[in-house]
């Protein structure tokens, strides 16, 4: 999964499109799309501010997705190592997207 692969379904799973989401943080709708139809890195660091603020996520969170092309970092494994063991794999089988949606809403439990 690309890091904006994971913007993309992040801003899905919160619920908007990806018109509205550029609304609600007063950033262009291109300046968006250029973001995410090309590569997050290039974008001006004020903009992904914006992105991740919004998305209640760390910039360090996506500069691992681009070191291991996955969201389960180092951080989602030490706060699973309470967790029993077959609900660890439960949760290490589920498709990326759930696992998103997941994590968000622990987050925000």
């Amino acid at each position: 999964m690309t890091r904006e692969d994971y913007i993309k379904s992040l801003i899905k799973s919160h619920g908007y499109t990806l018109k509205a989401f550029s609304q609600q943080i007063a950033m262009p709708y291109t300046t968006l799309l250029s973001i995410l139809n090309g590569s997050i890195g290039g974008a001006a660091m004020d903009n992904v501010l914006k992105i991740c603020n919004a998305l209640s996520i760390r910039i360090e969170d996506l500069e691992q997705i681009s070191e291991t092309g996955s969201i389960s970092g180092k951080r989602w494994k030490d706060e699973s190592e309470e967790i029993d063991e077959h609900l660890q794999k439960l949760i290490h089988d589920l498709p990326p997207d759930k696992k998103i949606a997941l994590k968000i809403l622990l987050t925000n439990l």
